[in-house]
């Protein structure tokens, strides 16, 4: 199975870094052509061994200044540019490979279910701790404005609730290629979506509605037997940000032999 590897660097160059590290060297990823979309980062020096190594990194095209989260026009972007792989596999670049064959088992496990068109690692922690579960399903209120013309009236604020649509997360899935899955990506695309009603709407983020519309031809995703750890939302929330450096450090530290 021919597969294009895909990641988005958002000001993340450290921890692409140490995904990239992991998935060459405690991985393996043999086969996999990696793809690394760089929205204008200053410190790309840090990944010159990568490239070394037959990584390909060019611009996305966006930068790190936008209001809005731009992942999934990238990750839909590259795909179009790129329709001949069998598979892509999507990684955040605060993912990080724990144990060698990960992506080979997700191969198979893609390959043997012709009801899959994606298959994703388990979130653990650098330690091998399950995440999966971690994160409960969430009711929201949105109060959302709108106007007819730029210079126009503003309406009267609508406010309603969103629950958050379940989804196949890209922080390490592999994400099986077909003429249905080029057209979802075409025509829907894999940012996020939201839809609205008073009776409640949902949130679907990043390959939510795509996940919908390949539901619509019968296919669905399922939970490989393998892990991968995932620091999440470094490229967005400061949360937890100098902890999650420092574990992000000691990963690199002790794949260098520190």
């Amino acid at each position: 199975m021919s597969i294009l590897g895909i990641s988005v660097n958002h000001g993340t160059t450290a921890y692409m870094d140490l995904m990239l590290r992991t998935l060459l060297d405690v991985d393996g990823a043999d086969g996999v052509e990696v793809l690394v979309l760089d929205n204008d980062a200053d410190d790309l020096e840090l990944l010159g061994w990568a490239v070394e190594r037959g990584v390909t990194i060019r611009p996305s095209g966006y930068g790190q200044t936008r209001s809005v989260t731009t992942h999934g026009e990238i990750l839909r972007e590259a795909i179009l540019a790129r329709p001949e792989p069998e598979a892509y596999l999507l990684l955040d670049a605060d993912c990080f490979f724990l144990e060698p064959g990960t992506v080979a088992t997700m191969q198979r496990e893609l390959a043997a279910d012709d009801r899959l068109f994606a298959v994703q690692a388990r979130q653990t922690d650098e330690d091998g701790r399950d995440l999966e579960g971690v994160f409960t399903p969430w009711t929201r209120e949105i109060e959302e404005r709108a106007r007819d013309l730029p210079d126009g009236q503003w309406w009267d604020p609508d406010r309603f609730d969103v629950t958050a649509g379940d989804r196949v997360h890209p922080f390490c899935t592999l994400v099986r290629n077909s003429a249905a899955t080029q057209r979802a990506v075409e025509l829907i695309g894999l940012s996020p979506g939201l839809t609205q009603c008073e009776r409640g709407g949902r949130w679907w983020d990043t390959l939510g509605l795509f996940t919908q519309v390949m539901r619509t031809h019968g296919l669905d995703w399922a939970y490989s037997t393998r892990r991968a750890g995932h620091f999440g939302n470094v490229s967005w929330s400061t949360e937890w940000s100098q902890i999650k450096a420092e574990r992000r450090d000691r990963l690199r530290a002790r794949l260098n032999g520190g």
